[in-house]
């Protein structure tokens, strides 16, 4: 992306936009003022809200393929540093499979493939639960 190289991101066949971290873009260069300013409501799996505090479109290079891809950028904390909804999939004509940890797409150089990081998914799953455990009574 944007000339980074950018780990810890998910694929999120339920999420209907794509969402990036504020220090991630942050780690890239960018400041604030490079997205436009856009509040938008955004409910979180348990029904938590958080709002936006913007919109960028960073170029986003995939499996050969480079995409200007629009985020929503949030502030807060997170396993991961991109969050790839529904729109990057439709963009890219992915076939995403939870079963087989893969998205695939067509190129000009026929189906490409991106396999998930077995390793990485495990560490990302444990960080989340840390950060999700309530205190002890």
């Amino acid at each position: 992306m944007a000339n980074c190289t950018v780990r810890k991101l998910m694929v999120d066949t339920g999420s209907s936009v794509n969402l990036i971290m504020l220090k991630t873009i942050e780690n890239m260069g960018f400041s604030k003022k490079d997205f436009q300013k856009k509040t938008i409501p955004l409910v979180g799996f348990s029904g938590e809200t958080t709002n936006s505090l913007g919109e960028i479109v960073i170029p986003t290079y995939a499996g050969g393929i480079n995409k200007q891809v629009r985020y929503l950028v949030i502030d807060g904390p997170s396993t991961y540093n991109i969050i790839l909804g529904r729109p990057w999939l439709h963009l890219m004509k992915a076939v995403p499979s939870t079963y087989h940890q893969c998205v695939k797409f067509p190129t000009t150089w026929g189906v490409e493939k991106i396999r998930g990081d077995q390793e990485e998914a495990r560490g990302c799953y444990k960080k989340a639960l840390k950060c999700t455990a309530s205190p002890p009574v």
